[in-house]
């Protein structure tokens, strides 16, 4: 038996290092503000699997959690991944470990079966079908509505057996598709030597990319390797450290992310004792172990049933929080109220405040503005007017400046948004989870931009050049193919200095609507702040009725004003009504 004395984790390689700072400056470029919480609870020198959730976007969650994790790890990538020219090219310089993953090597099946889950929910029957050939023990069969039955033995070429009953599977004959078993064994060996090395694995437990509001089930690889490695090595100080990866619009560019590091779990002495025992005992291990896992994904992911419970959820949150937060109390905030609303989902009074807080969403579409728009309708329209006049102005001046890099760039986003809706719907295609295929969106904006950028400006510094060629015959070649090379090479900077001021100017262009509307129709903003103001009462009067469920022991989240009382449930709802109801207030357009 191995044992391990207390050390400290190796230094990273310094290609690892070099690509981390790169993978920082990508993510830089690609998103307006990104901010880590939780880094000072990462174990300095245990090892650990990080377990890294909801895996929403990508090669760019990668990216993105690479380049914010203070220690080095290796990550588990999908073979098909792996086998990709540019990416898999990375992953192999950063030493990733290749996974065969059964979905990746689904094929169909031949004929057709019949599931009758009432009268023989154990066995399947098979028409035209050849199992002895196309398959064994432990693979897993696909129909219906994405049914899986787990292979146990296999009778005859047209029958076999399945270990469990499938849930919910209705009676019927289905084509079928074949996921054959992968034997992990050299995989969890590779997983094993690193973490006796004290070095850290990474997993994106949910197994693949997707789009949904809610986190997928949790594959059971790395909870097999947690225990397996302290199976084998009983004093190894393992941990496992889950990492929520939280998106303000994980697709857009010049949006907002914030990687969230947990709190550690250690795993228990008992589960490994029954993980070595084997059989039932060994799955009821690793079942206890994924739902701890599952339960601390919790603390640092906003995961909700549903998009526009989602949105009900966030708009809940700003309407009880009116002091301004940091993006890091925001997603913590997030957290927690996705937690109550989902234990409290039952409560008659949380039903009407979510229609409520609807209602208000809906209003505010109506009207074309944002909640945190609602405070700046609160001005003279002589104010409202002469902000109106500067900002259009500062608008106007930022515009002129902006327009040539937009006219120049216009192929790259031409590029960029042709190839990654192209590889969006081909994602989509090949999917069973995904909704919109929206998670590849911002890997292929990336890749395209990476590659067509310096490919397009060296095109405008090639026609520099041939104008330096017939212009400048006074120059000599060596002067002019220098010039050629600055003016490829100063464009990025360029590019780079003027897209910080397109990020000014898009936060003016989002407060000129409400001054619009502040100087049309002064009387809505009234009317939206007393709606708000209402409906923030019978928000913060709900959480703190619940504030053990909604604000476990985070005092500093708390609302400054807890006195606030309840007001009745017709308030908001009719001045939503009222406000619906007067077409003249439509925004201008």
């Amino acid at each position: 038996m191995t044992t391990t004395t207390t050390k400290e984790a190796p230094s990273p390689p310094l290609v690892h290092s070099v690509f981390r700072l790169g993978f920082r400056f990508v993510a830089h470029l690609f998103f307006r503000e990104i901010q880590t919480t939780g880094t000072h609870l990462v174990p300095v020198s245990d090892p650990c699997i990080f377990i890294v959730g909801p895996h929403a976007n990508q090669f760019v969650d990668g990216l993105c959690y690479i380049s914010r994790n203070p220690r080095h790890s290796y990550a588990l990538m999908a073979s098909v991944s792996y086998d990709r020219p540019l990416i898999g090219h990375i992953g192999k310089i950063l030493s990733a470990i290749p996974v065969v993953r059964p979905q990746d090597i689904v094929h169909l099946g031949q004929g057709s079966l019949v599931y009758n889950p009432n009268k023989e929910p154990l066995v399947l029957h098979g028409h035209g079908t050849r199992f002895t050939e196309q398959l064994g023990p432990r693979d897993f069969i696909i129909f219906g509505r994405n049914y899986k039955g787990h292979v146990s033995r296999i009778v005859s070429d047209t029958v076999l057996e399945i270990t469990h009953a499938i849930p919910h599977a209705e009676a019927g004959t289905y084509s079928f598709k074949i996921a054959p078993h992968v034997d992990q064994t050299a995989v969890y060996e590779e997983v094993h030597a690193y973490l006796n090395n004290h070095e850290c694995i990474t997993v994106f437990p949910e197994g693949g990319s997707h789009d949904r509001p809610e986190m997928l089930p949790l594959k059971a690889g790395f909870a097999v390797m947690a225990l397996g490695a302290l199976a084998e090595n009983p004093t190894l100080p393992l941990k496992i450290v889950p990492v929520g990866m939280n998106y303000f619009h994980p697709d857009r560019f010049r949006s907002r992310a914030v990687v969230s590091f947990g709190q550690p779990m250690t795993i228990e002495p008992e589960e490994v004792e029954k993980f070595k025992r084997g059989g039932k005992e060994r799955r009821e291990a690793v079942t206890r172990l994924l739902d701890r896992s599952d339960e601390a994904f919790r603390t640092v992911t906003t995961n909700a049933p549903d998009f526009d419970t989602l949105l009900i959820i966030h708009a809940a949150r700003r309407l009880y929080q009116n002091r301004k937060l940091s993006i890091q109390q925001t997603v913590k905030l997030n957290c927690h109220f996705v937690s109550g609303w989902t234990k409290l989902k039952e409560d008659p009074k949380l039903e009407n405040l979510a229609r409520k807080v609807k209602l208000y969403n809906e209003t505010l579409a109506f009207f074309g503005i944002r909640d945190h728009q609602v405070q700046r309708l609160d001005i003279t329209p002589v104010r409202a007017s002469m902000l109106l006049i500067k900002r259009l102005c500062t608008l106007a001046l930022l515009g002129g400046l902006g327009a040539p890099a937009f006219i120049s760039n216009l192929p790259l986003i031409w590029a960029i948004d042709y190839i990654s809706k192209k590889k969006q719907r081909e994602a989509l295609a090949g999917s069973m989870v995904k909704i919109a295929g929206k998670d590849v969106l911002a890997t292929w904006k990336i890749i395209v931009a990476g590659i067509a950028a310096p490919m397009l400006y060296g095109l405008y510094a090639l026609i520099y050049l041939r104008h330096l060629v017939k212009r400048r015959p006074d120059l000599s070649t060596i002067h002019k193919l220098i010039r050629a090379c600055m003016a490829w090479a100063v464009q990025p900077i360029l590019y780079y200095v003027l897209l910080r001021l397109g990020d000014t100017g898009l936060d003016i262009y989002k407060s000129i609507k409400p001054l619009f509307l502040a100087v049309r129709n002064p009387d809505v903003g009234k009317l939206l702040k007393t709606m708000r103001k209402d409906l923030s009462k019978d928000v913060t009067a709900f959480v703190h009725e619940h504030s053990t469920i909604f604000l476990p022991d985070e005092p500093a989240l708390k609302h400054d004003d807890t006195s606030i009382p309840s007001t009745s449930s017709s308030s908001s709802t009719s001045s939503s009504a009222s406000l619906l109801q007067q077409q003249e207030y439509l925004p201008l357009q």
